[in-house]
């Protein structure tokens, strides 16, 4: 489903927003930049210089005006945790973190629902709730950029789906096309701490098609090169794979009759289950095998009742219980009546 927004009108107000943040900087301390945000802002600016270069983006006002008072959230809402949030540095300046878009995209779930101005509203207001003014300036500016990001993306979406998606050239392009788009509208800090890791693992998936479709590759070439590959993703992300595919593994491996494991097999099982696993997997086995047996029991004596064409409908019902008796409890009973119905509403 696609919305359309109002389009936004800028003000040159960055000169505003520059004085706001420098007169706040003059009740704080000075001091360096947290450890660990260099690795936010490859283009070697911190977090604490950012919102002071001459690029620092200005808070917006939508339609030229904002909404009289803050609307109430919406009831889709209710009952939710705000997810992601705004961190500071020492010196008072928004870190930029894959947080920080998951709060947008927190209130942006409302699009559709609400409008732009209103939802831009609802998130003003909860940052008021905890941060000074200079810091909610550039959130909400920060905010602008990425919403115009989302509608720039809106715009491309019905020509990219229109790209063969299953050839690898193709699919190069529109990756391509998103990181540009990306960093026109965000810059490549604020790129960076929002698309990150999402364009490591599109460049992962990439370089998987590009395999897994290369005809020159013999099977053990290819393996190398897939697992060569995995070096394109973080170390979290591949150790997040390999618990996925093992996860997956071992439920694949329960679905097999416990007699035919092997001893690798068993003891990967125990390891992720515990000691006793095998004993309630051969418990769960037996149950499903004996529940299979009274199924086919019941089916049989409903299929030789049906045939009798002395007893009505109702008759054979009570019959069929009567004979369900001897193996089935009362709950069992309702369990094999409720599958008749549903096989008879397909």
């Amino acid at each position: 489903m696609k919305f359309k927004f109002p389009g936004r009108k800028r003000f040159g107000i960055a000169l505003l927003l520059i004085v706001l943040i420098i007169i706040s900087r003059s009740f704080q301390k000075t001091s360096d930049a947290s450890p660990g945000e260099k690795d936010l802002f490859p283009d070697g600016n911190n977090a604490a210089d950012w919102a002071l270069r001459p690029d620092a983006p200005a808070a917006e006002v939508i339609d030229g005006k904002q909404p009289s008072e803050t609307p109430a959230p919406h009831p889709s809402l209710a009952g939710t945790d705000v997810n992601g949030g705004i961190r500071l540095d020492a010196k008072g300046r928004i870190v930029l973190h894959r947080d920080v878009r998951r709060l947008f995209d927190y209130y942006l779930s409302l699009r559709g629902r609400m409008d732009q101005a209103s939802i831009r509203a609802l998130l003003q207001k909860h940052l008021e709730a905890s941060h000074a003014g200079p810091v909610v300036l550039e959130a909400l500016a920060l905010f602008d950029q990425y919403v115009g990001l989302i509608d720039a993306e809106a715009r491309y979406a019905e020509e990219w789906t229109q790209r063969d998606l299953k050839a690898t050239e193709q699919v190069a392009t529109v990756l391509d096309e998103r990181r540009n788009l990306r960093r026109e509208h965000l810059g490549d800090a604020l790129t960076e701490a929002f698309y990150k890791d999402q364009e490591q693992y599109e460049a992962f998936q990439l370089e998987r098609m590009k395999i897994g479709t290369d005809p020159n590759l013999s099977e053990s070439e290819r393996k190398a090169a897939l697992a060569a590959a995995e070096n394109l993703l973080s170390p979290e992300q591949r150790e997040i794979r390999k618990q996925t595919f093992a996860w997956l593994d071992i439920k694949q491996l329960a679905r097999q009759p416990i007699d035919s494991l092997d001893v690798e097999s068993a003891e990967a099982i125990r390891q992720r289950f515990g000691e006793n696993a095998l004993d309630r997997l051969a418990a769960v086995e037996l149950e499903r095998k004996t529940w299979d047996e009274k199924r086919e029991a019941w089916l049989t004596e409903k299929s030789r009742l049906a045939s009798r064409r002395d007893l009505a409908d109702e008759e054979k019902k009570e019959l069929l219980k009567q004979e369900a008796r001897a193996y089935l409890d009362e709950s069992e009973i309702r369990r094999m009546q409720a599958l008749d119905s549903d096989e008879a509403a397909r």
